[in-house]
């Protein structure tokens, strides 16, 4: 006759149970997994290991390469992780040329910057130095001396009246004007000039004279000013000023 313990019975482990098991390992692995993440991403983020070692600027023409590797050169020897638009952006931001920047980082140590710029609107001549403006009416690229030469590819409207440029608030109007208008049209002007703040004009290349007037209903005549430089219409080829400061009746003389 066996004795008690020979004669035990091994019960099933009930179902419930085991799934309570198998839940608490899924929750473990689980817990296992996020916190080796988390130490990676912390590796990653405060590693010297992986420091910036590459800086890559895009989409800049006015800023020069070398000024922005001044600018950023700061950067070089982050930890990569660490450097974001944000401290791009902050090393940028006194740049009147920049109008917004993007970055993005690949690993292990490479930082993409995408820099716009703002379009340059017009130019002025000043003591032998070219200097382009944008429509706010900020200096975004000075050409000095020789370098007036690299001016000419951008193809900006030469600020030209004395009063614009003695006139801050006359200047303001001109510069705005000028960015209503398409960039195809703006290559085609010559010169700008103003007396007052409702006397633009714009001179073009073949010398005839837009009359503009002032920056009021600047997108409808901007619409206006380009439908007329591409029409096969005589009058307006013939005539030495077409006169749009009131949009709805352009006027030729």
């Amino acid at each position: 006759m066996s004795t008690d313990a020979e004669a035990a019975l091994e019960f099933p482990e009930p179902e419930a149970v085991g799934v309570r098991r198998r839940r608490r390992r899924t929750v473990i692995a689980l817990a296992a997994a996020c916190v080796g993440l988390l130490a990676l991403v912390a590796t990653i983020y405060f590693s010297p290991l992986l420091p910036l070692r590459v800086i890559e600027v895009q989409g800049n023409e006015l800023l020069t390469e070398q000024h922005a590797e001044e600018l950023l050169g700061d950067l070089y020897g982050q930890p990569v992780a660490q450097v974001g638009t944000g401290e791009v952006r902050e090393r940028l931001r006194e740049e009147n040329v920049v109008a917004d920047v993007s970055s993005r980082i690949e690993l292990p140590g490479t930082l993409h910057v995408n820099i716009t710029e703002h379009p340059p609107v017009a130019e002025v001549h000043q003591d032998g130095d070219v200097l382009l403006y944008s429509d706010q009416g900020e200096v975004i690229r000075t050409f000095a001396g020789a370098e007036q030469l690299e001016a000419e590819p951008y193809a900006t409207a030469e600020i030209s009246s004395e009063a614009a440029l003695d006139d801050e608030a006359v200047f303001g109007t001109i510069v705005s004007v000028l960015g209503e208008l398409p960039p195809d049209a703006r290559a085609q002007l010559d010169s700008a000039t103003a007396d007052s703040i409702d006397s633009v004009q714009l001179q073009l290349e073949d010398g005839r004279t837009i009359v503009w007037g002032s920056d009021e209903s600047g997108e409808e005549k901007a619409a206006v000013l380009q439908a007329i430089l591409g029409s096969p219409e005589e009058a307006f080829d013939r005539a030495d000023v077409i006169d749009i400061s009131t949009p709805s009746t352009p006027v030729t003389r």
